[in-house]
């Protein structure tokens, strides 16, 4: 299986849209490393881009054949780093620093790192299953600052969670004056009713401490945002007096796709003088917005991508808080899909792909 400097791993590598291919990789192994695998992963719309082949043709010509996934837990397999051992349980942090990577230090990384600035936008790093093999293999080899022990006590299926609830944990991070920004009587308000909005409007409730009565909700489908009213004021956009509003001081655009260019406009015309708009949602094409007012107004536009070791560690202490698991079972399916061959792998993917629900895809990995 392995020597002192070489790891061989088993990879469910997408070739192209709706094939992949079993192939068998060697890894090297540096110190500070640790070898995990892989047990469970949760399908994310970067993966199903992928696999439904509607990414830009330029990038699935640049990033295939890889291993898809980058939410997923393991087990500690052997460690070469001081703060793991051979069974620990760990979630998986998929966005690598060139440090990291290359098991350096930040002053020998990029300019961005040695002058301080957030890991995940280091210019030499990588990102698991966008290409670069993802968790679809049986043996990871990664640095051990890129793992977070997952406590005891908690559940496997809430715990998966962690990279998507670690994307809105590190966008509301940004806002640095969010407690006086809260104190002052200010709103917030998020635009989206699908998974990533209700996981940031959850974020800025139960672990940012945002009163319900401040935190304001935009979608366009009812039901759906009727699932937020536990912990959040909603309204419908179709009817809303976005200019007529006032004391919003801080947007997070969670919606993405065809519907960003109204979601990022309706959020300049509703918010106040000098505030800030942290954009989350992702598109494949331009967006036109209102440049205009955001002018006018003094607007601050701020562009959230991935997450840090940080925030996933400060997930884990927010998972004890039992209202906030409850509130993430939402997304929790009833059952995962056991992976043995790569028929498995394809039904489960093409099942993803139909599914317009909220559960996520699970999947156990049967190395």
């Amino acid at each position: 299986m392995c020597n002192d400097n070489k790891i061989q791993s088993t990879a469910l590598r997408l070739t192209q849209p709706g094939q992949f291919e079993r192939v068998c990789i060697a890894h090297d192994v540096q110190e500070n490393d640790v070898i995990v695998e892989p047990y469970l992963a949760s399908v994310c719309h970067a993966d199903l881009r992928y696999f439904t082949g509607s990414r830009r043709q330029e990038a699935l010509e640049t990033k295939l054949p890889m291993a898809l996934f980058h939410e997923g837990l393991g087990i500690v397999k052997a460690s070469h780093h001081p703060k793991f051992k051979t069974g620990d349980r760990v979630v998986i942090v998929p966005s690598i620093p060139g440090y990291v990577l290359n098991n350096t230090s930040k002053d020998d990384c990029c300019r961005h790192c040695q002058e301080g600035g957030q890991p995940n936008y280091c210019l030499n790093g990588a990102f698991l299953g966008s290409g670069y093999d993802g968790i679809g293999q049986s043996r990871l080899v990664i640095g051990g600052d890129n793992l977070v022990l997952v406590p005891n006590d908690l559940t496997d299926d809430i715990a998966l969670l962690a990279e998507l609830c670690s994307v809105s944990v590190c966008a509301v991070n940004l806002k640095k004056d969010l407690q006086e920004t809260i104190q002052n009587g200010k709103k917030i308000a998020v635009f989206g009713d699908g998974p990533v909005g209700y996981l940031t409007a959850a974020t800025l409730h139960f672990i940012f401490n945002v009163p319900k009565s401040q935190l304001i909700v935009f979608g366009a489908v009812e039901e759906k945002l009727a699932e937020f009213t536990e912990f959040s004021t909603t309204y419908l956009v179709h009817d809303y007096d976005f200019i007529g509003e006032t004391g919003v001081q801080t947007v997070l655009e969670c919606t993405g796709g065809k519907f960003s260019s109204s979601a990022i406009n309706q959020a300049i015309d509703l918010i106040d003088r000098e505030g800030e708009i942290i954009l989350m949602g992702v598109t494949e094409d331009l967006v036109p917005i209102n440049t205009r007012d955001v002018l006018e107004k003094g607007l601050t536009l701020r562009g959230s991508s991935r997450s840090t070791k940080k925030d996933f560690e400060q997930l884990m202490e927010a998972f004890k808080n039992k209202q906030f698991q409850k509130i993430l079972q939402q997304l929790v399916p009833n059952e995962a899909w056991t992976i043995h061959s790569i028929d498995d792998l394809i039904k489960a993917m093409h099942a993803s792909s139909d599914y317009r629900g909220w559960k996520k895809t699970y999947m156990s990995f049967a190395w």
